[in-house]
């Protein structure tokens, strides 16, 4: 018997913005950007991601709608949902469309048996902005970047640690 996934794809922005997506654990990554893309009412036709995480939502490999290095993970075609978010603690990160960057928080919420023929959204809490959320916001649960900690430098690679010291006047 074929199992049912739900999923939640929550909108990275601030305020609570999910939608719980029920769909075949035969379904691919690409399915699920599909139904995600359904689910919140944004145009279809952007290129997308899907990115690996750690359990504190740390954005990893790259998963992309179309494989492009034949050295990284392949394409969502090739990534069956029961292998990638059927079990509890799974989760990845979706981004849509690369110059608005909707982002997504995408985790295993519960399998079931029986058949689902097309992806639903089984549950919808929130509205959806009209339009994508700051990328850089960095709410409750929010995504990790790799230079988050790190000092900002000026324009020419100099950060405060290195101009410590100078005042207009030395120069």
């Amino acid at each position: 018997m074929n199992t049912r996934l739900t999923l939640r794809a929550i909108l990275h922005c601030p305020g609570d913005v999910f939608r719980d997506i029920a769909i075949s654990s035969d379904a691919h990554l690409e399915d699920l950007h599909h139904a995600i893309v359904s689910a919140y009412a944004i145009e279809e036709g952007q290129m997308a991601s899907f990115y690996t995480t750690d359990d504190q939502w740390t954005q990893l490999d790259e998963i992309p709608v179309i494989a492009m290095d034949p050295n990284g993970r392949g394409a969502m075609k090739d990534h069956p949902l029961s292998s990638i978010l059927g079990s509890n603690g799974q989760r990845l990160i979706f981004i849509y469309d690369f110059l608005a960057m909707w982002t997504f928080m995408v985790e295993f919420v519960r399998s079931d048996e029986g058949a689902q023929e097309q992806a639903q959204v089984v549950l919808s809490y929130g509205d959806r902005p009209a339009e994508a959320p700051d990328p850089e916001f960095a709410g409750e649960g929010g995504l990790a970047y790799a230079d988050e900690d790190e000092e900002e430098e000026d324009e020419y690679g100099f950060d405060e640690e290195d101009l410590e010291g100078y005042t207009s006047d030395a120069w």
